[in-house]
């Protein structure tokens, strides 16, 4: 995800599109979510964070997201290098 905000902001594209937290109807929603398996409702079949070995803060992508925004706007530099980290010291 950092590196999609990074190279649209690189190549100057002039808007990008995420969408609001009321649109979970359309399965693209960026919103909290389970940190582990410890979370997730047994036989629920929803995936938790940490399934590809990497643990995470359940607003991860929330802070991705804010960090790439303004990144996007100018407020911030434009780096590969992702400024939130799965799990904040």
């Amino acid at each position: 995800m950092w590196r999609q905000f990074y190279n649209l902001t690189r190549v100057g594209v002039q808007g990008l599109y995420i969408t609001m937290f009321d649109e979970y109807s359309e399965g693209n929603q960026i919103a909290k979510t389970a940190e582990s398996g410890a979370w997730v409702p047994a036989g629920s079949g929803i995936r938790a964070l940490d399934e590809d070995g990497t643990a995470c803060t359940s607003d991860y992508y929330l802070r991705l997201t804010n960090d790439g925004g303004r990144m996007f706007k100018g407020q911030a530099p434009v780096t590969a290098t992702r400024p939130a980290q799965p799990w904040p010291a």
